[in-house]
Parts: C-alpha cells; structure tokens; sequence
C-alpha cells in the first residue's frame, strides 16, 4: 500500500487532525521581565524627556508626551516581528513591519495592531525606573 507525496504531506500535516498546517495565530510575547534603569546613566537618561524611548531586552520603554513611563514588549502581534517603537508624534507605540498600532495601553488601533502589545509595570523611584511584570 503506497502513499503519494501528497498523501503523505496530508498526514504529515493533520496529524489527524485538520488544523495541523494553520498558520498559528498566538505571537510569542516577550518572557517575564524585571530589570531597572538608572536614568543618570547616559544610555537611558534620554528617558528625562518627555517623547523619548530606549529598546532594553526586546522592551520598549518609553516616557509619553504626556510624561508617563510606559513599557511594551517589542514584539508584535501581528506577525511577530521585532520592529515596535514609540512614535512621539503621534503618542503611539507602532510597528515598521506591517504598520500596526498601538495606544500607550497596549491596545491595538488598527486591524493589524488587533492583537494588542504585552505591557510591563514601569514605576519611578527617584532615578530609578523599575520594569517589571
């Protein structure tokens, strides 16, 4: 009893089941996060100013145009594509691969930015800026 290529591809697939060659829809986020910033070090003290960001192990980090420390994962849940920013002239966090966006909450505002952005705690203490899960 021979198999075709086909055949064998369609079982390969299935699995016996028939959703084993669907595109996966869940996007890894980035894992628990804990870390702190010192805000006088030169890498970060840009994070003083209001608009501005830092990328720190695949987080965005960034200080709102309104003043808010806010921190998102960097990785997108559209198609998992490390490519989120904060644009300051818009106050949004948005992704250069498929143009999704997203609020300072997280929240997706367009239908590629759906899916919505893992968030983190971000919480200020002195020139401290702790993120955290």
């Amino acid at each position: 009893m021979g198999l075709g290529g086909g055949a064998l591809l369609a079982v390969y697939c299935t699995g016996g089941t028939l959703g084993g060659c669907k595109k996966k829809s869940a996007v890894p986020q980035s894992s628990n996060q804990d870390f702190t910033l010192d805000l006088t070090n030169a890498s970060y003290s840009n994070l003083k100013n209001n608009g501005s960001y830092v990328v720190v192990n695949s987080v965005v980090v960034a200080k709102t145009t309104t003043g808010n420390y806010v921190a998102v994962t960097q990785i997108c849940s559209h198609q998992g594509q490390s490519n989120v920013v904060y644009v300051q002239s818009s106050n949004i966090f948005y992704c250069s691969s498929h143009g999704a966006e997203f609020d300072t909450t997280g929240k997706g505002l367009n239908s590629n930015g759906s899916g919505g952005l893992k968030t983190y705690n971000a919480v200020l203490t002195g020139n401290s800026l702790h993120i955290y899960s």
